[in-house]
Order: C-alpha cells, then sequence, then structure tokens
C-alpha cells in the first residue's frame, strides 16, 4: 500500500495548496510513481476545461503525470464555501464520504506515494453527517497543518491539534507559512511558542513571497524550507 500525507489547515486561504505542490514536487525527486489528489474542492467558477478546481491544476503542475480528474478531485461545487452548504445553496448532491475514499484507495493502490489536500480546516462539513476530519480518519495517512504566524493562530492550531489527538490521527508536524519579511516581535515568536505548547516539530517557516508564480522555480523554493522527507 501507497504511504502517503494529507495536508489540512487552521483555515482557508493560508496555502496549503502550494505547501503540498511543493512537497509533491520535492518527493517526486525520490519517489517514481507519486500522486497528489484533491478530493473536495470549491470556487467561484470553474478553471479551465482540463480543471474544474485551481488548487488540483496547481497540484498537478508540480509533478508530471496523466490521471483523471474525476480520480484526483471527485468532488468540485463553483460556489466557495464548504462543500456541504455549496451543495445545498446549488440543489447538487452533496459529497459522498464513501466514493471520496473509494477514489483514494483506487490511487493508493496505483501509485507509490499520495498527497492529499485538503479542504478549510479539519471541521469544515462535507455532508449534512460528516466533516473533513471524518474522511481523514479513513485515509489512515498522518498529517501536515498548515498555519500562518496571524492573530489567532494559537487558538486555531490547538482546536486543530486537539482534534486530531483525540480521533487517533498522527500529527507529522506544522509548518507556519506566509510570515512576513518584516515580523512584529510576536509573529516571529509565534513558532517557537507553538512548539513549545504543542511539543509538535515545525517542519518549516515559509515567508510571504510577492509577485507569486506558480512555477518550479517557486516548489523548489519552498521544498527546501520544509523539513521532512517521504519516510517520515
Amino acid at each position: 500500500m501507497a504511504g502517503g500525507i494529507f495536508v489540512t489547515g487552521t483555515d482557508t486561504g493560508i496555502g496549503k495548496t502550494l505547501i503540498t505542490a511543493s512537497l509533491a514536487w520535492k518527493f517526486s525527486k525520490s519517489i517514481r510513481k507519486i500522486c497528489v489528489m484533491k478530493p473536495f474542492a470549491t470556487g467561484n467558477s470553474m478553471y479551465s476545461k482540463k480543471f474544474n478546481s485551481k488548487d488540483v491544476a496547481i497540484l498537478t503542475k508540480a509533478i508530471k503525470f496523466e490521471e483523471k480528474q474525476e480520480n484526483l478531485n471527485p468532488y468540485f461545487y463553483p460556489l466557495p464555501c464548504s462543500p456541504f452548504m455549496a451543495s445545498s445553496l446549488l440543489n447538487l448532491q452533496p459529497p459522498s464520504i464513501g466514493f471520496a475514499i473509494k477514489k483514494f484507495k483506487f490511487l493508493q493502490k496505483k501509485y507509490d506515494y499520495l498527497l492529499v489536500e485538503g479542504i478549510g480546516g479539519l471541521m469544515v462539513p462535507i455532508n449534512s453527517r460528516y466533516t473533513l476530519l471524518d474522511f481523514i480518519k479513513l485515509t489512515k495517512l498522518g498529517v501536515i497543518i498548515v498555519a500562518t504566524p496571524k492573530l489567532g493562530t494559537f487558538n486555531h492550531i490547538l482546536l486543530s491539534v486537539k482534534n486530531c489527538r483525540s480521533n487517533g490521527i498522527p500529527i507529522k508536524g506544522i509548518v507556519v507559512n506566509k510570515m512576513p519579511s518584516h515580523p512584529t516581535l510576536i509573529e516571529a515568536k509565534i513558532p517557537t511558542f507553538i512548539q513549545e505548547f504543542t511539543k509538535l516539530p515545525i517542519l518549516g517557516i515559509i515567508p510571504t513571497i510577492n509577485n507569486l508564480k506558480i512555477n518550479e522555480s517557486t516548489f523548489s523554493k519552498i521544498a527546501k524550507l520544509i523539513d521532512i522527507t517521504p519516510s517520515n
């Protein structure tokens, strides 16, 4: 069975996609058959003819492989909110956790390593019964938690860590993303205090990237700042 990591976050818009893509780029240098997946995605509109989700387009740009979009992203809704809310407002069928896991297991059998990106935070509702946390539990993957040094981060991280631990989900560590080039004393010290309080490793501190370009150079730059290997 393939190895893998689930990349989750404390919120939406914190850079999970770029972190996941950069890790995929990094791991692809040592793993022959590697795959990315985003089971649930939403957005303002469909991104392109090839990809419903912009996030999936970015993920696949990091590594060279051919896979059907419906396997990488079984659920997309053109409304920027939780899958449960989006499906309800659009009068569409809500996502099935069982079907999404079926796609996950298909990819797990086909590839040597699988990087899965979540949507928003752990408690984002997928349908009226289940949250993203329920899906993660079924994958049996360890997680990386992506956060930013903004006000409220401590609370968001501790809630995420507590939820993972109480549900038996192993945590690989925390990535602090979007660190300002000139951080305040509080922003600069956030990673130290997070590590001290949670006893979890800070895998990387990623600076805010101005004029961001989605290319190999960016993936490489970010990947070098994250201290993790596939075997971790």
